[in-house]
Order: C-alpha cells, then structure tokens, then sequence
C-alpha cells in the first residue's frame, strides 16, 4: 500500500470555496430527488388520463357500434370516422 503524508495545508478562502460548491452540490442533488418525485407524480397523472381517455374512447364505440378491431378516428369537430381498409 502507498505511504500517504501531508505535504501542505488549504488556504482559508480555498476552504470556503470547497464548502461551498460542496453545499451546491448537495442542494443540486436534493433537487435533483425533488424533480424525481415530482416526475413520478406526472407519469403516474399521464397514466391515469390515458386511462380515462380510454374509457372515454370505448364508451363512445359501444355507444356507435364499432366493433373491436375497426379503426376508428375522432375529429377535432366531434365527428367520428371509420377508417375502411
């Protein structure tokens, strides 16, 4: 194993300047964790509208008799298409 010894000392404004860029790195990485929940937070509200918007989707298919596996299209005036093959 190498032999380890001092050879000087860190100026007081190089301390300083350690300790601070260690406590900006420190805030950077607890928000990093914040903007993770907050991410995990988003997908999991993307997911439950896909899942309402699905919902939504198929009740408007029963309602107009579209069988499954019939492509189908939603205008933005409303008006609903079937795609023919």
């Amino acid at each position: 194993m190498p032999e380890v010894h001092p050879v000087g000392d860190l100026t007081l404004p190089e301390m300083r300047r350690l300790e601070d860029l260690r406590a900006k790195t420190d805030a950077a990485h607890r928000r990093l964790g914040e903007l993770e929940v907050e991410r995990h937070r988003l997908v999991a509200t993307v997911i439950t509208i896909e899942a309402e918007s699905a919902a939504v989707l198929n009740a408007v298919a029963a309602r107009l008799g579209i069988p499954d596996g019939i492509e189908w299209a939603v205008d933005r005036d409303g008006t609903v298409r079937v795609v023919s093959p």
